[in-house]
């Protein structure tokens, strides 16, 4: 299995330089390929264009990234929501790295397309191990995370009917679209339909879903999902 590549933004030199010690001797095989105070500076580390971070540089070497530990609150003043899409619209996912006290700030990112936190309070081992979770498909949900959501009175529940919410149940555990409508008693069609209607209901209460991993974090946060549910605890559940 390929290293997974992680970056670290924080506008503090020991932490930086904590994660470099930690990802040289983790056993999560991780390779730290990027260490900035902004995601400016990553993005011109990493050979992205400023104005489009999808490109390439002109006269940059790109060096590809698979999750980035970022702080919320950086010495530039710039927004999380700003920075978690300037980072996803490079192609990598974005692992919420901060002490966990501003639920704002949490909720900010986690609209943007975060996909979890990690306090700094605990190892920096932990961290690192998150970021392989992040890369492998796995979303990190805390009790941090899990407040910062209920506290959200803008924080919107797709209205599902019980036949999408078994749906989203099985394929966010991890069935696959034959599995779910072998188990529902459906035509596989009427899955595929199910999940299309699925993203669309949460697309338009502004917490988009385009794929399957986004559709277990959303079941998650809508207590749908264990996080700790996989297809093996799932199917001792039917």
């Amino acid at each position: 299995m390929p290293s997974t590549l992680v970056a670290v933004v924080d506008d503090h030199e020991v932490v930086r330089e904590g994660v470099r010690l930690v990802s040289m001797t983790s056993l999560a095989d991780v390779k730290l390929v990027g260490s900035a105070d902004s995601v400016s500076t990553l993005l011109d580390q990493l050979g992205r264009d400023p104005e489009n971070p999808a490109l390439t540089a002109q006269g940059s070497k790109r060096i590809e990234c698979d999750v980035v530990l970022l702080d919320l609150s950086l010495a530039d003043k710039s927004r999380p929501a700003s920075n978690v899409e300037r980072l996803r619209s490079a192609g990598m996912k974005v692992l919420i790295f901060s002490i966990g006290e501003n639920a704002g700030l949490i909720r900010e990112a986690l609209r943007a397309g975060a996909l979890g936190l990690v306090r700094k309070s605990d190892p920096l081992e932990h961290a690192i191990e998150e970021a392989r979770a992040i890369a492998d498909g796995k979303p990190v949900i805390t009790k941090e995370l899990a407040a910062a959501i209920d506290g959200d009175v803008e924080f919107s529940r797709a209205a599902l009917s019980p036949r999408e919410r078994e749906t989203l149940r099985l394929y966010a555990s991890g069935f696959a679209q034959v599995q779910v409508a072998r188990r529902m008693g459906i035509k596989q069609s009427a899955v595929k339909t199910n999940i299309d209607r699925i993203r669309e209901k949460y697309a338009r209460i502004g917490r988009p879903a385009p794929t399957k991993i986004d559709l277990r974090i959303r079941a998650i946060e809508d207590g749908l999902v264990d996080p700790e549910d996989d297809v093996t605890s799932a199917e001792k559940k039917l």
